[in-house]
């Protein structure tokens, strides 16, 4: 089990709210007369999304810091391991050389730990990892091998454990799409021409969300360094976050009625013709609920890798081919299920005029390791030491939204999830979920919504009966939209 998690837990929490607290500032910016500069801006002045600067001049490359990258990496290593060996004093943490040579030669494994240390944790941790990289000059792709290098030589050398795949798996994928949905993030909030209390807000802000670039910063001394332009930041064509806060009801739950605030962005567009790079355009949510099983309850993020548009030259409606890469995480009171995952499929768009846009899609699922509660948690817990199952998976997904201004009046949501089991206690298991919601325009960013949600879970088992859940939710809430 890999301890970076938990010291950047509470950094992590406080991420969130820097983030909300720096959209406000950016909806207040706007809101002042154009001929008197905003104190503070969350975006720049421009946005291109491609990689030309503003005047139409190649950016440069950044420069590519190997020896740095590895220097944070082996310190994201070499910490943990430390505070697990001499503080905590934590026997997987005794290791030796004879330890490290029956790791190289044991082969993998599915490992026991919490739900939450898998599929959350190792996901942190890999970002972390990938960030050591990315922020050191390499690409999304090339700062790939640099989490799995980190994952790998933390399951060889710095536990006596054996090997674990989930590790591997979760660290790797889950770490490439959550390092690099904070990169993109705290990217938005740098600028190298702040000066005094805003430059500071934006560093902290930054820091909060992306532990390792404000580490490289540091290291390089653009912490502090003031240029006349913004410097090397990713920057969206566009950004909408949603705010929600409202109340849910399962209908069979042990915690039926429960407080919900719910954080959603999307982070520039699919249809965006200049979109080309992996992650030019994501979504990602969380929900935090109480009272409940957990306080984090949901995160979901999706990424798009590549998109092919079938349809260049058209002016109207726009159809594309679009290849994502996601992370689910769900824990709450109906449902334990978790993955990495890619999508590919068919992205449309319709505008309708004034404002309003049909936007549909369907998508293939394949997904390496998906995680997934059982029905037997004394039998689970005996056989392999966990009360949820590893095994691959596979979907298909279906959307129909009708969006007016950055607003989704409408959408309707169905998926079809197939899992076969290769550790655990379950053979087959098959997720339906349909979800309708609607929100209404109020005033402004003000809005009212609802949605209903249903589920349902068949699990088969070779020692047990087949297993039927049904879980329905209602939703109602009031939303505040940031553009």
């Amino acid at each position: 089990m890999i301890r970076p998690v938990e010291m950047m837990q509470t950094a992590r929490r406080l991420a969130a709210v820097a983030l909300v607290a720096a959209a406000l500032a950016a909806q207040s910016a706007r809101a002042q007369d154009a001929a008197s500069p905003p104190r503070f801006r969350l975006f720049p002045e421009t946005a291109p999304a491609d990689p030309k600067r503003p005047d139409g001049a190649l950016a440069p490359k950044p420069e590519k810091r190997f020896w740095l990258a590895s220097a944070e990496i082996f310190s994201l290593e070499i910490l943990p391991y430390t505070q697990n060996r001499y503080l905590n004093h934590e026997d997987y943490a005794l290791i030796s050389w004879t330890s490290i040579r029956d790791n190289l030669q044991s082969g993998l494994s599915f490992d026991d730990d919490k739900f939450t240390t898998n599929q959350m944790g190792h996901t942190v941790s890999g970002g972390l990892f990938f960030n050591a990289a990315r922020t050191n000059g390499y690409s999304f792709w090339e700062s790939a091998p640099f989490v799995f290098a980190g994952s790998y030589v933390w399951e060889m050398v710095f536990e006596t454990q054996r090997p674990s795949l989930n590790d591997l798996v979760n660290t790797t994928l889950g770490g490439m799409v959550s390092g690099e949905t904070a990169y993109r993030l705290s990217q938005m909030l740098l600028d190298d021409r702040a000066r005094g209390g805003e430059r500071v807000l934006r560093e902290t802000a930054a820091a909060l969300l992306n532990p390792t670039q404000f580490v490289t910063r540091l290291a390089t001394g653009e912490l502090w360094a003031a240029r006349t332009e913004r410097g090397d930041a990713l920057l969206p064509s566009q950004f909408v976050a949603d705010l929600d806060g409202g109340w849910r009801h399962f209908v069979s739950s042990a915690n039926p009625d429960q407080a919900l605030v719910t954080l959603a962005m999307r982070y520039g567009d699919p249809f965006e013709r200049a979109v080309s790079r992996p992650f030019d355009s994501f979504e990602a949510s969380l929900d935090v609920s109480a009272p409940s099983s957990a306080w984090l309850t949901r995160v979901e993020i999706r990424g798009l890798l590549g998109g092919w548009d079938l349809d260049p030259g058209s002016a109207g409606g726009r159809h594309v081919l679009g290849f994502f890469m996601d992370f689910d995480y769900t824990n709450n009171d109906a449902r334990v299920f978790s993955s990495q995952s890619f999508r590919f499929g068919l992205l449309s768009m319709r505008p309708l005029g004034k404002g309003v846009d049909l936007r549909a899609e369907i998508l293939g699922v394949a997904a390496p390791l998906v995680a997934l509660q059982n029905d037997h948690p004394d039998a689970s817990n005996t056989l392999v030491g966990r009360a949820y199952d590893y095994g691959p998976g596979a979907a298909v997904f279906t959307a129909i939204r009708l969006r007016r201004r950055e607003l989704d009046l409408l959408t309707l949501t169905y998926s079809l999830f197939w899992t076969h089991t290769s550790d655990g206690v379950a053979r087959n298991s098959s997720i339906q979920s349909f979800r309708a919601e609607t929100r209404i325009p109020v005033t402004g960013p003000l809005s009212l919504g609802g949605s209903w949600t249903w589920g349902k879970r068949i699990s088969t088992y070779d020692a047990f009966d087949t297993y039927r859940v049904d879980a329905m939710q209602g939703h109602a809430f009031v939303s505040w939209i940031f553009r």
